[in-house]
């Protein structure tokens, strides 16, 4: 079976109000007028699937509390639910639909490698674990015998998935300016490759 992670539905959980986008299966267009909150909704997903930080527009900032994402991977239903104003804050995610989390204990997952001290470990190994990726640690120069090796983390997986429009054309994109980035991304392709 061919591993595969779907949206379906994104929760913005407002002081008045929730807010919710449904995804069906299979293609979904996001469309509308200009400054209608189409690169916001990219942008939750993204965060919520790992990114650092969010930039929040004012009437985010005066409405909403906080969000959440409901996902399937491979079968299994989950709800991420994460601070958008905390971004060093755990990620927790419940093993099911966000109306049902109150009755489910979630697990909580630290956002990114450098802060360790979460009870169920990294949010980047839940999701390669959930997905069946393997777990690996890349050379950053693969041809030097001496080489460190940083861990490859969903972050360098997704980041070619959800590219910004202001970054589609530019050369840092691929660190093509960089040799040592430029390289390291040669590697993560080969595993996206191999995967």
């Amino acid at each position: 079976m061919k591993s595969y992670l779907r949206i379906e539905r994104l929760i913005l959980v407002g002081i008045r109000k929730n807010y919710i986008v449904r995804f069906e299966e299979g293609l979904n267009i996001i469309h509308g007028d200009s400054d209608t909150g189409k690169s916001s909704i990219l942008e939750f997903i993204n965060y919520l699937l790992g990114a650092s930080k969010i930039e929040l527009a004012d009437e985010i900032i005066t409405s909403i509390s906080y969000a959440a994402l409901e996902i399937i991977i491979n079968d299994t239903p989950y709800t991420i639910v994460r601070d958008i104003y905390k971004p060093h804050d755990f990620i927790e995610v419940y093993l099911c639909s966000f109306e049902k989390r109150e009755g489910f204990i979630s697990r909580k997952y630290a956002p990114n490698f450098s802060k360790n001290n979460a009870p169920d470990g990294f949010y980047s190994d839940f999701l390669m674990d959930a997905l069946n990726f393997p777990k690996l640690k890349l050379k950053v120069s693969p041809t030097q015998s001496t080489s460190q090796f940083k861990r490859l983390s969903f972050r360098n997986i997704i980041k070619y998935v959800y590219v910004n429009q202001d970054d589609m054309g530019s050369k840092s994109l691929l660190g093509l300016t960089d040799w040592a980035k430029y390289t390291y991304t040669k590697e993560v392709f080969k595993y996206i490759y191999n995967v």
